[in-house]
Parts: structure tokens; sequence; C-alpha cells
């Protein structure tokens, strides 16, 4: 997994297909931040999906099939 920082959003995690199921936090973020949920990324269209809790956005990467 590797972070890619944008104008558009600053905490964008490019996630493949061993990642998932996703859930927020992740592992390396403090857990405190919020309660753990899951990301259904796959099923989002353009494969990204927003925590609503830290605005923290993912990204399915395109080279992996899911």
């Amino acid at each position: 997994m590797s972070e890619k920082k944008t104008k558009k959003a600053l905490n964008t995690i490019l996630i493949n297909t061993n990642d998932l199921p996703l859930s927020c936090p992740r592992e390396d973020y403090l857990k405190l931040s919020h309660p753990k949920i899951f990301l259904p990324i796959e099923k989002e269209s353009g494969n990204t999906i927003k925590c609503p809790y830290c605005s923290t956005v993912y990204k399915l990467n395109g080279n992996d099939e899911i």
C-alpha cells in the first residue's frame, strides 16, 4: 500500500485487492481516531471511496483485478 498526495485529497491511499476487505482506520493509523468501519470500495464507481469519519480517500489500484 502506498500513499499518494494530490491537491484534491491530501490523504489518498492506494489499495490493492489483497488489502480487501477495506477497513478504516488502517492498522498504521491511530486506533482511537474513529471506530473501525468497512468500506465497500469495490462496489463504488471509479473504485474510490472516502471515509465518512476521517475523510481519508482510498483508491483501488486499477492494475489489480477483483
